[in-house]
């Protein structure tokens, strides 16, 4: 298992690489990509970013029709990226596994 996220896996993963360094604070730059420690990462995501998106999801829950249609006309909203991003979390949380 990797010790580290490259600025690449957390794009594939979903994020936008210009926001990254603001969401999980310098990178380690000792390779020839940034990169961050999965402690780090794992961190933000258990403690801040699935939190929030548990909050988001129940308030835009009887909206579930608009959300479906945003997903499907493929609008770069974050939705698929944060269920993507919350259910890394719960699996975690489980204890069934790591992933990226």
């Amino acid at each position: 298992m990797t010790e580290f996220y490259t600025a690449t896996d957390l794009e594939q993963a979903g994020y936008v690489r210009y926001r990254l360094t603001e969401l999980f604070g310098e990178p380690d730059t000792t390779t020839n990509e940034d990169r961050w420690s999965r402690e780090t990462v794992e961190a933000v995501e258990h403690e801040v970013l699935a939190p929030a998106a548990r909050v988001i999801f129940a308030a835009f829950e009887p909206q579930l029709d608009t959300r479906a249609g945003m997903i499907a006309a493929d609008l770069r909203v974050g939705w698929p990226q944060m269920e993507q991003m919350l259910a890394r979390v719960t699996v975690r949380e489980s204890g069934n596994g790591r992933n990226p």
